[in-house]
């Protein structure tokens, strides 16, 4: 769960600004890439992304680590966006070699949440689980003053890549969201 938030977050983090107020809506059906990668060792199913009138958005539920994440793991973060039918590149990414490094880092954007996570350090091991109740985390399209040229159809990529008995495991996962205004 912290990677999908921090993934989230820096999505958000990264948009540019301006004075229109929008709302990012999340799908919480986290899906395989299609890129031949596994899923992310997380499991998802208990845990929702609830959008409210506002445009805020509400964690909910329970993330249970299915596979062991150590210290390092990288992440890589990048998006692709709907225009006229086809999927094209975004120009949302980030790029991180240790998201263990930062995950308790009070200038990262995804602190807010991390830093109340029962665990808050690598590695997270098989059968961790961490919950969050009813946490409301904003909207951070208005927060962020994310532009209306951003309105429409994304997709956001995780890449991670951790080691599991002493290999480089690489999978990834993408969420669906709807950029729109409020």
């Amino acid at each position: 769960m912290y990677l999908s938030f921090a993934f989230l977050v820096v999505f958000l983090s990264l948009l540019k600004h301006s004075n229109a107020v929008l709302s990012v809506d999340f799908d919480d059906d986290f899906r395989e890439c299609g890129n031949g990668k596994p899923m992310v060792g997380m499991d998802f199913s208990y845990f929702q992304i609830l959008p409210e009138d506002n445009g805020s958005v509400t964690l909910n539920g329970t993330v249970k680590f299915t596979k062991d994440h150590e210290n390092p793991t990288k992440w890589n973060m990048y998006t692709e966006r709907l225009e006229r039918g086809s999927w094209i590149p975004g120009i949302v990414s980030r790029d991180v070699r240790d998201i263990c490094l930062l995950l308790q880092m009070p200038h990262e954007v995804w602190y807010p949440y991390t830093h109340i996570m029962k665990q808050k350090s690598c590695p997270y091991r098989v059968g961790h689980e961490e919950h969050i109740n009813n946490m409301n985390i904003g909207n951070f399209a208005a927060m962020l003053k994310v532009p209306p040229s951003f309105i429409g159809e994304w997709r956001m990529y995780y890449e991670i890549t951790s080691t599991r008995n002493g290999k480089r495991v690489v999978e990834c996962m993408t969420i669906p969201i709807t950029v729109s205004e409020v």
